[in-house]
């Protein structure tokens, strides 16, 4: 299994079962606990098991989900090996083709993963997979995704013409809203003290508060007694779009005009003073400001309804039996399209 070996930029691997595919049920049976055929090929129990590595960690695998969720992300892992089956069964059918020296390339980065070529060979022994194993893991890895990108890369393509005309139908969601330029003290207090250091810390705020009113720097102030981090900036916690903050803070800053100082605010915290430096209006933000932020969400958008398309109509065409297990699993994996 080479799952969790090879870190592969942009190619995801998962576990590939590298010997050959039995040509009878007899064989197929004495090769392994057979958990899945897809068109005949099988998915074995350590695939899913090595694949569920990677959808949760071992720990949390092992100790702390319960079975109801252990069966949903077995039916997952399943499922998503059912599909990869699906795309490298694809992949050879279109006679997808990738180069040695791709594979070479694609083996180099994965051991840059790793500190050494010694922590390298190190990992690969405890995984038990053999150089030869892991090329083979990566040329189906490499075709997988070759044609993926043949069969759903061009329905992803968006224009310029694309993205303006999603700007012009959706303006308003691109309305910055009014933000306040805040500054805050905190005289912290811990949750669990008593009232007589509740008291004392109240005591201190306001007797800041009374300072600032007198003409004393907020910013000296802040750097001086604010237990807030922000005190390493005057106090400055920047820009903030209204309803960001604690409702305690929203409330507080709802009637201050800029360059004002609020009453002292109580929190579950300790006690605070906020400073609001400057309004900024709402403004809308421009197609070239966004530009680029609409063309990557409708290409993630449109590659992920193709993508799911793509599989839908590969399982549709598929002869998929789910061998044994549990019935939530046979449901969840069973499912086309999903």
């Amino acid at each position: 299994m080479l799952v969790l070996l090879i870190p592969i930029v942009a190619v995801a691997v998962f576990a590939a079962q590298l010997a050959p595919v039995p040509s009878n049920a007899t064989d197929r049976a004495r090769a392994g606990d057979v958990v899945a055929l897809v068109n005949d090929a099988p998915i074995r129990s350590n695939d899913v098991e090595a694949a569920m590595n990677t959808i949760v960690p071992l720990t949390s695998y092992h100790q702390s989900l319960k079975p109801a969720k252990l069966t949903e992300l077995r039916g997952r892992a399943l499922d998503g090996l059912i599909d990869e089956e699906l795309r490298y069964q694809e992949a050879v059918r279109t006679n997808v083709r990738v180069a040695g020296a791709e594979i070479e390339q694609a083996l180099a980065r994965a051991k840059k993963g790793y500190r050494d070529e010694q922590e390298f060979e190190k990992a690969r022994r405890a995984s038990g997979a053999t150089l030869p194993e892991i090329r083979a893991s990566i040329l189906r890895a490499l075709m997988m995704q070759r044609v993926s990108e043949e069969s759903v890369g061009a329905k992803c393509r968006v224009t310029e013409a694309d993205a303006a005309a999603f700007y012009r139908e959706n303006t308003p969601r691109f309305l910055l809203p009014e933000q306040l330029r805040v500054s805050l003290i905190t005289i912290g207090v811990d949750r669990s003290a008593g009232p007589p250091e509740w008291k004392r810390a109240r005591q201190k705020a306001r007797d800041l508060a009374r300072r600032i009113a007198a003409g004393a720097s907020f910013d000296a102030i802040a750097r001086e007694h604010s237990s807030d981090e922000s005190r390493l900036k005057g106090g400055d916690l920047g820009f903030v779009h209204r309803g960001q903050l604690i409702e305690e803070f929203e409330r507080a800053l709802k009637d201050v005009t800029p360059g004002h100082v609020t009453p002292v605010v109580q929190t579950i915290f300790g006690f605070h003073l906020l400073r609001l430096a400057e309004v900024r209006p709402p403004a809308q933000k421009s197609f070239a400001d966004v530009k680029a932020t609409i063309v990557r969400d409708l290409t993630e958008t449109r590659c992920k309804q193709a993508a799911d398309a793509w599989t839908k109509s590969l399982r549709a065409r598929a002869r998929i039996v789910i061998v044994g297990g549990d019935e939530a699993v046979r449901r969840t994996a069973a499912t086309p399209g999903k």
